[in-house]
């Protein structure tokens, strides 16, 4: 008989004493077998650790750690990572509360589905003022070529983060060696990591609300600018996640061509800011082709106040 698989949570906590019971009373009551959870604490000035250390003693499946200096989001993270030694693992943010069936759906489809890395479902986003919004990431359905994938994360169409809350197998996750900063410090550390999981493997989206995530007025994305610098920098933290991948040369051009293009479109217009230059810059129209169809995007006016787009 084959050996059931594991899977542990990972719970990277801090300054979440007043909010963090719901996500663990969520985990404790997973309903699948060979399951368990580790939360680091970083270093804190509130009751984080004591909350934690009083669920672990009524829950034996759960274990906390304290660090005894403050490691950041990445590190924690990356901390609980090189803690873990589960075939699966998935990341439990300290704002999040989980269906119980959140673990045993999304195993499942790892444990019938060899090709995929990532599983993950829909979400159900509260925001601060308390509005609701169902989230459902779709661009990566059904797409088994690794460029096509990597085309699509990059993009950041819709709800594109939705993965990084979904179970994925510890294995691969660690060719590409945790998460990692980038020239914006922790900005958007996710979207990297997920682009090169999308090159390892599919990503399999399971049809169901079954992960809340609740926005804090505390919460980590809330204190970014989203400035034009902050999207340069993580923009080139994916170009390094692509050389450093398995991809071919040609893959790798393919997916880096226009990647290096916008980034130098983007560069040229933060010279200019810095040279006392206040208009905007419109960068040129880029071309490019995905699942088979030839996309134009029009060039667009990059500027700290202007949304915008990868390509």
């Amino acid at each position: 008989m084959k050996k059931p698989t594991k899977v542990t949570a990972l719970v990277p906590a801090y300054q979440a004493a007043e909010f963090i019971q719901p996500t663990l009373d969520s985990l404790s009551a997973q309903t699948r077998d060979h399951f368990d959870v580790l939360i680091s604490v970083d270093f804190c000035g509130d009751d984080t650790y004591s909350v934690c250390r009083k669920h672990c003693e009524r829950d034996t499946r759960f274990r906390v750690v304290r660090q005894e200096r403050r490691l950041g989001y990445v590190g924690n993270c990356n901390f609980l990572l090189g803690q873990a030694d589960s075939d699966y693992v998935h990341f439990a943010f300290h704002d999040d509360t989980l269906e119980p069936t959140y673990a045993g759906k999304l195993c499942a489809v790892l444990d019938s589905r060899p090709e995929v890395v990532m599983s993950y479902s829909d979400l159900l986003l509260t925001a601060v003022d308390g509005s609701q919004t169902h989230c459902a990431y779709t661009e990566l359905d059904g797409l088994r070529d690794r460029v096509e994938r990597g085309k699509k994360m990059l993009l950041r169409a819709g709800h594109w983060w939705a993965p990084n809350r979904g179970v994925f197998r510890l294995r691969e996750a660690g060719k590409i060696q945790g998460l990692k900063t980038n020239g914006a410090g922790e900005f958007s550390a996710d979207w990297p990591w997920l682009f090169h999981m999308s090159l390892l493997g599919e990503f399999a989206r399971v049809p169901e609300t079954l992960c809340l995530k609740f926005y804090k007025p505390g919460s980590l994305s809330k204190s970014w600018a989203f400035s034009v610098r902050q999207n340069y920098e993580v923009s080139a933290a994916c170009m390094r996640e692509l050389w450093d991948s398995e991809l071919s040369s040609d893959e790798k051009l393919e997916l880096g061509v226009p990647l290096i293009n916008w980034l130098a479109q983007v560069h040229s217009q933060l010279k200019r800011e810095s040279a006392g230059y206040s208009q905007p810059y419109q960068a040129a129209t880029v071309r490019m082709e995905t699942n088979g169809q030839k996309i134009t995007v029009p060039g667009q006016i990059i500027s700290a106040s202007h949304p915008w787009r990868l390509f």
